[in-house]
C-alpha cells in the first residue's frame, strides 16, 4: 500500500505566511529606523530658539543649570497680577497655533484680550517674552525689543485703555469703546452660545470684537468658552432663563426665575447662575414673558444685580415687561434691544432686521439688535458689519449703550435714560424698541 502524504491544514498556513510576512517588514523598518538615527541631522529637524521665561540664578549658567522658579500668586506684584487670577495660584495655559513657525501661549484669567505676539515669542500674564529675555526681565520694564518684520502686533484695546476706577464688573468686564465723530452706533448680541461647540468657536472667530456674545447658563465648559470669547476681544454676557408663559413641549430650566415665586426660591437659582463663570459685564434675559410682566418677582433680582454692579440687558423680544422701569427704580445699569433679528432665519428677513436697526440709530443715535447663533445669523452679520462703515454707522458694544451709573428715580421714567457712544458730551440715546 502506497504512503499518502496529508494535505496541509489552510490556518496553519495562513499563521505561518503570516508570521514570515510580519518578520521581513519588522526587519525592513528596523533597519530603516537605524540607518535614520545614524545617518540624520537633527539640526535640520526645524528651528529652535531657546527663551527664558524666568530670570537664572547668579553665577555661571554651565556650573549651576537654569534655574526653575515656583510659579505661585504670591510671587507676582499687583501691577501684573490678573484680577481674577484663581486663588489657587495655578495658571491656565492655552496654547494657539500660528501661521509660521513658533506657538503662541496665553495666560488666560485676565482682563481683556491678549495681545497677538509674534512667532518667536511667548506672551505671559499680558506680557511679551521674546528670545534672550527672562521674565523677571519684561515684569520689571524692561524693552521687549521691535517685532519681526512682517509680523504686526494686534493689541486690544482693553490693555491700552487706562483701568478703569470702578471695580463693578459692569466697568471691569466691558470692552471699551471710543466714537469721537459722534457717529449712530449699532449693537449686536450673539447669544446662545456655549451648547454647540462648533457653532460657539464660529461666533468667537467670525464676528469682530465689538460683538457682544451671551453665553447659556448650562453651556458645558462655561467658564472656558467666556474665557476663549475675552481672548479675543469680545464681552460677553450671561443668559438668566426666566418664566415664560407658554413652553410647548419644552421643559422649563431648572434654574428658571418664576412669576410668583418665592423670594429666595429665586435669588438661589439667580445665584446658582451667576456662580457658574466669570468675566461677564452683564447679564441678558432668556425667554421672560410671565416673569417680566411681575415687577414683585422682578425687584428683589435687580437688588442683587445692581448691588453686584452687574448690567442687565433686555433682549427686545417681550413687549410688555416692566424690566426698564424697575431697574430705573433700582439704579441698575439698564439697555433694551430693539427686538430679535433673527425670528425668521433666512439671510433676506434678517438683513431686513438690520436695515430697521440702522434706522433706530439714526433716529436715536444708537440702537441695539439681538440674534442667536445660527450659522444665517453669523453670516447675515458679518456681510451687515461690513457695510457699516461706509453707511456712516459704528458698531459698538453693547455695554457702550449702558450708563456707567445709575442713580435710582422714586418714579419710573416715561423714556430711557441718557446712554454715552464714547463722545465727550451725553448724546441723549434710545436704543429703540
Amino acid at each position: 500500500m502506497g504512503y499518502r502524504q496529508s494535505e496541509p491544514s489552510p490556518l496553519k498556513s495562513g499563521l505561518m505566511h503570516a508570521g514570515m510576512s510580519l518578520g521581513v517588514f519588522g526587519g525592513l523598518a528596523v533597519a530603516l529606523g537605524a540607518g535614520l538615527h545614524i545617518t540624520a541631522d537633527p539640526a535640520a529637524a526645524g528651528p529652535r530658539q531657546t527663551i527664558s521665561l524666568f530670570g537664572t540664578t547668579s553665577g555661571d549658567a554651565d556650573e549651576k543649570g537654569p534655574a526653575f522658579a515656583a510659579i505661585r500668586a504670591a510671587d507676582y506684584d499687583e501691577d501684573y497680577m490678573p484680577a481674577d487670577y484663581p486663588a489657587s495660584g495655578g495658571m491656565d495655559l492655552a496654547y494657539t497655533e500660528l501661521d509660521g513657525e513658533g506657538m503662541r501661549i496665553d495666560i488666560t484669567g485676565g482682563q481683556g484680550g491678549p495681545i497677538m505676539a509674534p512667532a518667536a515669542g511667548i506672551r505671559i500674564n499680558g506680557r511679551l517674552v521674546q528670545p534672550g529675555q527672562s521674565f523677571g526681565e519684561v515684569a520689571a520694564g524692561a524693552p521687549s525689543g521691535a517685532a519681526p518684520a512682517g509680523v504686526p502686533l494686534k493689541l486690544n484695546t482693553a490693555e491700552t485703555a487706562p483701568k478703569p476706577a470702578s471695580k463693578a464688573p459692569a466697568d471691569i468686564y466691558a470692552r471699551p469703546f471710543s466714537n469721537p465723530e459722534g457717529r449712530p452706533v449699532v449693537s449686536l448680541v450673539i447669544g446662545g452660545l456655549g451648547i454647540n461647540s462648533t457653532q460657539t468657536k464660529l461666533a468667537i472667530d467670525a464676528l469682530p470684537a465689538d460683538v457682544t456674545l451671551s453665553f447659556a447658563p448650562d453651556a458645558s465648559r462655561l467658564d472656558y468658552w467666556i474665557k476663549m470669547a475675552r481672548a479675543d476681544g469680545h464681552e460677553v454676557l450671561i443668559e438668566v432663563p426666566m418664566e415664560a408663559y407658554e413652553y410647548g413641549r419644552m421643559r422649563m430650566h431648572p434654574d428658571t426665575l418664576t412669576a410668583g415665586a418665592d423670594k429666595k426660591a429665586n435669588l438661589a437659582k439667580l445665584n446658582q447662575v451667576l456662580s457658574r463663570a466669570s468675566g461677564y459685564f452683564g447679564v441678558i434675559n432668556y425667554q421672560g414673558a410671565k416673569f417680566g410682566a411681575d415687577t414683585g418677582s422682578i425687584e428683589p433680582i435687580f437688588d442683587v444685580l445692581a448691588e453686584r454692579g452687574l448690567a442687565f440687558i433686555d433682549d427686545g423680544s417681550v413687549h410688555k415687561a416692566f424690566f426698564g422701569q424697575v431697574a430705573d427704580t433700582k439704579g441698575l445699569r439698564f439697555a433694551r434691544a430693539a427686538g430679535p433679528v433673527d425670528t425668521r432665519q433666512s439671510p433676506q428677513d434678517i438683513a431686513a432686521e438690520f436695515m430697521e436697526l440702522e434706522t433706530l440709530a439714526r433716529q436715536h443715535g444708537g440702537a441695539i439688535g439681538a440674534g442667536f447663533a445660527f450659522p444665517v445669523t453669523i453670516e447675515a452679520a458679518s456681510l451687515w458689519i461690513d457695510t457699516l462703515d461706509e453707511k456712516g454707522l459704528v458698531l459698538a458694544p453693547v455695554s457702550a449703550l449702558v450708563p456707567r451709573s445709575a442713580e435710582p428715580v422714586a418714579q419710573p421714567l416715561a423714556e430711557r435714560r441718557e446712554l454715552r457712544t464714547g463722545s465727550v458730551g451725553k448724546a441723549g440715546l434710545k436704543t429703540g424698541g
